[in-house]
């Protein structure tokens, strides 16, 4: 059996050049992706037929092929595509053009000189298609598991591992964390009155208006049933009492909506921060300062914001 046949049942391009870069073989493959005929490209220089090759750095590593004897590689990671083909036309494919792994392996003489280089292309597409929906898949997975399933905010595992990370932060940089936990006064009621469906619908609306009223960095979170967790990081106790401020007067001054019901509500607040306490100072520390100080507003008339008692004169 001829070798030209076994080099044409490759399912992957071969090509063959000399120390000029003429091209020596060209294999079915390579015909048939590059829409070229071997007698339109056998004796003609590859950078001729494919000059971005140039700007690629192709030149530049066949020629350390032919120097130093070794292997040199087109990694699909890095460059996408050595040679411009087509990528097939598949369902979610977003690749105009066939991804792309090239090695550039040197081909020795009798004399054991490196007379020839073969470029051995392989079509990367359908792995590179697999690897991006399974981080795809990965990414939504890891989202759902920190992403209360109601309200779309963080939950309460999250909100915990978060408010740990950045005390390690503030550790480090000797910045202010402030935390926050709101609760939606009466809420029992709402739910006794029109029902489970419209207390859902409070909560998804009033989560949403948190998440609009704060920075990018900031987290809010369900700490659980009606209560809401803000951990603000880079904000002293000043600061955060104004925002959360803001928000108990936005929250009383909204209308919330379930069908044709309109609906009032309030929330209560406590609020702590980490300056001023020990370096060491620990997540589930705060939480219980916040809860202790929202405990109080609740019992004091709701409606209002309290400070943790560590931070009371």
């Amino acid at each position: 059996m001829a070798y030209e046949q076994i080099l044409d049942a490759l399912t992957q391009g071969l090509i063959v050049l000399d120390r000029e870069l003429r091209v020596l073989l060209w294999n079915r493959w390579m015909e048939q992706h590059s829409r070229l005929e071997r007698e339109r490209v056998l004796g003609r220089v590859i950078t001729e037929i494919y000059p971005e090759l140039v700007k690629k750095g192709f030149v530049w590593k066949v020629e350390s092929v032919f120097k130093l004897g070794n292997y040199a590689f087109f990694s699909q990671r890095l460059h996408r595509f050595l040679f411009p083909f087509p990528a097939a036309n598949y369902l979610q494919n977003r690749y105009e053009f066939m991804q792309q792994n090239a090695v550039l392996a040197p081909l020795r003489g009798p004399e054991g000189r490196v007379d020839h280089v073969c470029v051995s292309i392989m079509d990367h597409t359908d792995t590179v298609m697999y690897q991006e929906r399974l981080e795809e898949s990965t990414k939504r997975l890891e989202q759902m598991s920190q992403t209360d399933h109601l309200t779309q905010v963080a939950n309460r595992r999250h909100l915990f591992d978060r408010l740990s990370q950045e005390l390690n932060l503030v550790r480090r940089n000797r910045q202010a964390l402030s935390l926050a936990i709101l609760d939606v006064d009466h809420f029992k009621k709402v739910n006794d009155t029109y029902g489970h469906l419209c207390g859902d619908q409070v909560l998804v609306q009033l989560a949403g208006m948190l998440k609009a009223s704060l920075r990018a960095y900031d987290l809010v979170g369900r700490y659980g049933g009606e209560e809401f967790c803000l951990v603000l990081p880079n904000t002293n106790l000043e600061d955060a009492v104004a925002l959360v401020e803001r928000l108990r007067c936005q929250v009383a001054e909204s209308e919330f909506q379930f069908g044709r019901l309109r609906l009032s509500i309030t929330i209560s607040a406590g609020v702590t921060c980490s300056q001023d306490q020990p370096p060491e100072v620990r997540a589930d520390t705060l939480l219980s300062q916040a809860d202790e100080a929202l405990y109080r507003a609740k019992t004091s008339g709701r409606n209002q914001t309290e400070l943790a008692a560590c931070h009371l004169e």
